[in-house]
């Protein structure tokens, strides 16, 4: 009886070991799959418009990948993302949602609670964006787009 006990524990014990590994390489799998597919999307970086300010104001991104942004106006005013680096002819930039209202076609003007999504494909560089809203000075940040190193 004593053996049994000890064997019925040492089974249930590889059960729930087989069933962890069993989902950890299901994960694996699924992550290997997804990224030889094509399935891998890049992350969203948020910027969130605010009185008066943008968190975050630096952001630092490598070329090798698109930059997806998704910005969004929690604030209680209009707020404008101006980036005539960011939307100039040569941007290369996706909407994931239709446009939201432009005021110049370097400039996203967001109502409060409004929001949007879109993705760039940038060479390095400086990227700044700001509000040019009249009394939202100090409303501003940088996209920084660095050189992939040769190491």
């Amino acid at each position: 009886r004593g053996q049994r006990m000890i064997f019925g524990k040492w089974m249930a014990r590889m059960a729930g070991f087989s069933r962890r590994c069993i989902g950890h390489m299901w994960v694996i799998g699924v992550l290997g799959l997804q990224s030889s597919c094509g399935w891998f999307e890049p992350p969203t970086i948020v910027i969130t418009a605010e009185e008066f300010r943008f968190i975050p104001t630096r952001i630092e991104w490598s070329p090798d990948s698109s930059l997806r942004l998704l910005i969004r106006n929690q604030g209680r005013e209009r707020h404008v993302f101006h980036s005539p680096e960011l939307f100039g002819p040569d941007s290369g930039v996706t909407w994931h949602q239709p446009k939201v209202r432009l005021q110049e076609a370097n400039a996203i003007v967001l109502e409060p609670g409004q929001s949007i999504e879109l993705s760039f494909t940038l060479s390095p560089g400086l990227y700044p964006f700001r509000c040019w809203i009249k009394g939202h000075t100090g409303m501003e940040g940088t996209i920084i787009v660095k050189e992939l190193s040769s190491k």
